[in-house]
């Protein structure tokens, strides 16, 4: 019998990085490998790159597949290059959709990667089997493949300085074609507390957004696994993971007609093993009734908009006009009848962007009770339309390089310690913004970030609406007042602008800086490449609480009395809220004892309530004594944060992301009797 060909799979994830879900698309590249190749490889998976340096340590490898996200590039080509030293022969495979759009681009990034051997593009599954076919036929010799300028479906390579790319591939039209890399076993080993699971129930996306890696017309047509089959897996990660989590990464789940079946496959998994408790992936761009439905059935955590802009311009200019930008709007609106919470997301400096314009598309998020709005840089993704040097000239746009947060840590692999901090290239400036109304654009977001996302003061702004004051109003109000020299928050904002303007203006540049002495522990320390945006929410949340308080609580009396006048009895039913809300959100990591509190207005009914009713039907002229506490739940939470992340600066950061929503940590409040 003859020997089986070595063959690692590795979709590798920085160490504390974010993107900490199970490697689903490796594993099913490699379970279509296992059942069309079974007897000739012997295969291995791998996600954590520790767990990969232990198995290099006394594994030869003979084919050595890498996926290629923004995320791992460097990652990867790291582990590539130094497998190819130590074993000249072995085969290098790299696959993924961090790879240009446009053949000149595509030749340049392999000529830059020498060591990779054969890049494959698009879905991996059917190529890769093609690809190891080919290699067989030329008994693993690469240089006969190279040197007789082989087209291999799907595989682009580099030969005497000249690409070479097979044909695309036929794609699978039936899904269940490729075996559950679940139902196998084959990712048995990652569902552990640390990896999210993750499953995709689609591919494809019918949209053309030129911003994205599957606006591309491959992606356009929509392929499905199995109801019967994801309904199967489900209850197998139900079975075998300890993570609370699930998500799906189809790009519109809720959208069509067969994925309230499969909504119906979770809600019968969840009733029966309780799992799982957080569910995201409600993501449809249109047919609202069906994403509401589908939403209700499975309980998901988080309803999604990816809006991008509301602007109409932005949007055409990005091809999204056939994205109904009201229905998506409109699912803010049923949020809290099924009692989820919200999320958009808005891309900052798209084609036809202005200041002006992401206010408004903020603005109009908020008028639509969207809980959480969060605002993104817009990365450069090599494989989107919009980073061809087309829309670049034809846009204006100037980009910039920084490094990705939660990318600098040090890797020992064959007894050398290196670095693969990843490269972020950003748009910060166009023909309709510039990089000044850019920056005051991210500040505006900082303030959105601290003062409006996950509802931290939605008692004020329900108060606020009753007297027809809408949140748009308040916020600019706060941000104004926040972000202003002389505000308590003053040196936060200008840290944070300090830290968007760790920028490069060439990829070389940074590469170049990168080789600075003790610039890699500046990375490591957080004092560079944090996600400022996230950090500094957090910074401002855990330690400054109480001014927060200050600020809203005095924009809102200001808005109040410009507009309606401010009477005894509002004015002391806000210096009571102010007073109940500052008890519930401070000391959020359980550093200071219980607080009981003697008020006047029923707190604990509004608060079930949800603000929803005139706060001053609630007044108690005997008052109510209300006890401030955390349950050992939250306690436990809490503990776990601090092994996890720490009570560093980038720790609480980390913990502010990871946290779902901070009301979690809020401390819970009951009437105690006189």
């Amino acid at each position: 019998m003859k020997k089986k060909i070595t063959i690692s799979f590795a979709s590798l994830v920085h160490t504390g990085h974010s993107c900490n879900a199970v490697p689903y698309g490796m594993a099913m590249v490699a379970s279509y490998a296992l059942k069309n190749l079974g007897d000739k490889i012997k295969v291995d998976l791998f996600s954590h790159p520790d767990s990969f340096i232990a198995y290099l340590g006394h594994s030869n490898v003979e084919i050595a597949c890498f996926s290629n996200y923004i995320w791992n590039m460097r990652l990867s080509y790291e582990f590539a290059k130094r497998i190819k030293k130590k074993s000249p022969k072995s085969i290098i495979v790299f696959g993924g959709p961090n790879y240009p759009f446009d053949v000149e681009r595509q030749k340049e990034f392999l000529l830059s990667c020498p060591d990779i051997d054969f890049y494959i593009y698009r879905d991996g599954e059917r190529a890769f089997v093609e690809l190891f076919n080919s290699l067989l036929e030329c008994n693993f010799d690469t240089s006969k493949i190279k040197k007789n300028r082989l087209k291999i479906p799907s595989c682009h390579y580099i030969t005497e300085g000249k690409i070479i790319q097979g044909d695309l591939t036929a794609s699978l039209s039936n899904l269940d074609e490729i075996p559950s890399a679940y139902l196998s076993g084959l990712c048995d080993k990652f569902l552990d507390k640390k990896l999210m699971p993750l499953l995709q129930t689609t591919r494809g996306c019918p949209f053309q957004c030129t911003y994205c890696t599957e606006g591309h017309k491959y992606f356009n047509v929509i392929k499905r696994f199995s109801s019967n089959r994801i309904g199967d897996e489900f209850k197998y990660i139900a079975e075998h993971t300890t993570n609370p989590k699930l998500m799906l990464a189809d790009a519109n789940f809720g959208m069509y007609r067969e994925d309230l079946e499969i909504a119906k496959e979770l809600a019968k998994v969840r009733e029966k093993y309780n799992w799982p408790k957080y569910f995201t992936g409600i993501s449809g761009k249109n047919r609202k009734d069906r994403i509401l439905k589908a939403a209700s059935i499975t309980q998901a955590s988080i309803l999604q908009a990816a809006v991008q802009s509301t602007d109409r311009n932005v949007l055409a200019n990005i091809k999204r006009e056939n994205v109904s930008l009201d229905q998506m709007i409109q699912l803010a609106k049923a949020k809290e009848t099924l009692e989820k919470n919200s999320f958009s997301e808005l891309i900052l400096c798209l084609p036809g962007d202005t200041k002006k314009a992401h206010f408004k598309s903020n603005f109009e998020l908020m008028d639509a009770s969207i809980a959480v709005i969060r605002s993104h840089q817009l990365i450069m993704l090599p494989g989107s339309e919009l980073s061809t040097e087309k829309s670049r000239k034809l846009y204006g746009m100037v980009t910039r390089f920084r490094v990705t947060p939660d990318t600098a840590n040090p890797y020992r692999l064959f007894e050398k310690t290196f670095f693969a901090p990843e490269i972020d290239e950003i748009c910060v400036a166009n023909n309709t913004m510039s990089f000044e109304d850019y920056l005051e654009c991210r500040k505006f977001d900082l303030t959105v970030e601290i003062f409006y996302n996950d509802r931290v003061f939605q008692e004020l702004i329900k108060f606020l609406k009753l007297h027809n004051i809408s949140a748009p109003s308040f916020i600019m109000g706060v941000h104004t007042r926040a972000a202003s020299f002389g505000s308590p928050l003053f040196d936060l904002y200008e840290d944070f602008l300090r830290e968007n303007k760790e920028l490069w203006n060439s990829r070389d540049e940074l590469t170049g800086a990168l080789q600075e002495p003790n610039m890699m522990e500046r990375y490591i320390s957080g004092e560079l490449g944090n996600n400022e945006q996230l950090l500094y929410r957090a910074l401002a949340i855990f330690n400054h609480i109480g001014e927060l308080h200050k600020i809203a609580f005095d924009a809102a009396r200001e808005i109040l009395t410009e507009e309606k006048g401010l009477d005894e009895r509002h004015r002391n039913y806000l210096e009571e809220l102010f007073e109940f809300s500052l008890l519930r959100k401070r000391d959020m990591l359980l550093r200071e004892p219980d607080v009981k509190k003697l008020f006047h207005y029923d707190f604990i009914s509004l608060l079930n309530s949800n603000f929803a009713d005139d706060p001053l039907l609630y007044y108690k002229p005997e008052g109510t004594t209300i006890l401030f506490t955390h349950t050992d739940e939250q306690r436990a939470l809490v503990s776990r944060f601090e092994k996890m992340y720490g009570f560093t600066k980038r720790g609480l950061g980390n913990i502010l992301s990871h946290s779902f929503q901070i009301s979690r940590l809020y401390r819970k409040v009951c009437a105690q009797e006189k």
